[in-house]
């Protein structure tokens, strides 16, 4: 049924709309207000004037776009249409603070294992840097400061034994290196 006045549905028109195998409290809260405001045949339009919230707010409120928060604002909203409702603020409030957030609680293992990693990342990375930082300190006080150049081999030769084994006599006779002999004793 089509109310003119408002361009939407009428109340009887939103109460069959809703499922009645639900309970009050596996509904969300904005369902819940929702439900209460039609069951005492009020309009969006008269909610807002008698709260002075605006019908926006409202509207978003009875869409469900604050379900699952509870901030200061959504809490007010909804103590303030409960009580214009003649519903129990009190009761409306703990009834949307205990909402399943399923989304929440995704969102929050999310953020917990983004921290998680970061926290692993930092401590590699300063794990690191403490042992570059300890190895060049070691480095500097063992005087190391440089990894050993690489040495040329030299090969060192007499070119007066070079000479000698060209021509093909003794190295040791020839030139006399050979130590004395001890003279015999008889």
């Amino acid at each position: 049924m089509i109310d003119h006045e408002t361009g939407g549905r009428s109340a009887a028109g939103e109460a069959s709309a809703l499922d009645p195998a639900q309970t009050f409290e596996d509904r969300p809260i904005g369902e819940y207000l929702r439900r209460q405001r039609l069951l005492r045949g009020m309009s969006t339009e008269e909610l807002a004037a008698l709260t002075r919230i605006p019908l926006r707010s409202l509207e978003r409120l009875e869409s469900g776009h604050f379900d699952g928060e509870t901030d200061g604002f959504v809490r007010g909203f909804v103590r303030t249409v409960a009580t214009a409702l003649g519903l129990d603020a009190d009761d409306a409030i703990a009834r949307m603070l205990h909402e399943p957030r399923a989304a929440t609680w995704e969102r929050q293992a999310s953020v917990q294992r983004l921290r998680r990693w970061t926290v692993v990342a930092a401590l590699v990375v300063a794990g690191l840097i403490v042992f570059f930082v300890v190895r060049a300190g070691l480095r500097l006080i063992g005087g190391a400061a440089a990894a050993p150049a690489a040495r040329d081999v030299v090969i060192w030769q007499d070119p007066v034994r070079a000479l000698a084994e060209a021509t093909g006599a003794e190295l040791d006779s020839a030139v006399g290196l050979e130590p004395p002999r001890a003279p015999e004793r008889r």
